[in-house]
């Protein structure tokens, strides 16, 4: 008999827009695409198709490194060398939500230096681009309420989108401009010098998200979340939903023996 997710995931491929049946198919068990945009010659194990643990951007082990064993310890990946498509593209595509507040995205892009694309693509990751996502880091960017100038949390959309870009703009600045330890820090990454006695002052471990002290220091992060971003949001997939084979862990919570 087939199992429950297994059922629930037919359901969330026959409802996917814009697709025949036959090429809902081929997408949900390919588990594999090639984007045509070629390699980052600087990203170690980088492939010129999605897999799910490796991309154009890199191989998910090497963005995760220590992960799996002291802690993680980020490689440099130059922020002006990733490989990703275009915002026009990403708006006709996995982006489709975020095209109405494009000029949020390009007004914090400016003020920022900060190609809007990349913008568009985090709040996609961050919240679907809805800009009444809750939680403790409400709307589109999902950025801590310590990032707002008057240290008060807001759904709206050109604050919220210039908190988050101005948050994303010091990650930049302060790690040398390295995709990897700029994008991690957003969504609470750590290294062993970040961590302020958290996982036994190592940096982000697998077995951290789901850990009592994990638990209570928040929801858990998505160790997939470098993957996902940079080799599935980047390159116009969609993690969350079609692709959603992109990804070592497959975080949906601590049940079941997941580790996020």
């Amino acid at each position: 008999m087939p199992s429950l997710s297994f059922i629930a995931s037919l359901f969330t491929f026959a409802a996917l827009p814009g697709l025949s049946l036959s090429a809902r198919l081929v997408r949900f068990s390919a588990q594999s695409t090639n984007p045509g945009l070629g390699v980052n010659p600087n990203a170690h194990g980088a492939t010129a198709s999605v897999t799910p643990n490796s991309g154009p951007n890199g191989a998910e082990d090497w963005l995760n490194s220590g992960l799996k064993g002291n802690g993680w310890s980020p490689p440099h990946l130059d922020w002006h060398s990733l490989v990703k498509i275009d915002i026009a593209t990403f708006y006709s595509g996995a982006g489709a939500n975020c095209r109405q507040y494009d000029w949020a995205f390009q007004a914090s892009g400016k003020n920022n230096g900060i190609e809007p694309v990349f913008l568009a693509m985090i709040a996609m990751q961050e919240s679907s681009c809805n800009k009444d996502a809750g939680g403790g880091t409400p709307g589109l960017m999902q950025v801590a309420c310590g990032n707002y100038p008057d240290g008060q949390c807001t759904k709206d959309v050109a604050k919220n989108v210039e908190a988050g870009a101005v948050y994303l703009r010091k990650q930049l600045q302060a790690s040398g401009y390295n995709a990897i330890k700029a994008l991690a820090s957003y969504n609470g990454w750590f290294t062993a010098a970040e961590s302020n006695g958290m996982n036994g002052g190592r940096g982000l471990t697998e077995s951290y998200p789901c850990s009592p002290e994990g638990h209570h220091n928040g929801d858990p992060q998505n160790l997939d979340y470098l993957h996902q971003t940079l080799n599935g949001w980047f390159l116009g997939l969609d993690p969350q939903g079609q692709d959603s084979w992109i990804g070592e862990y497959q975080c949906r919570g601590c049940q079941n023996g997941k580790l996020c």
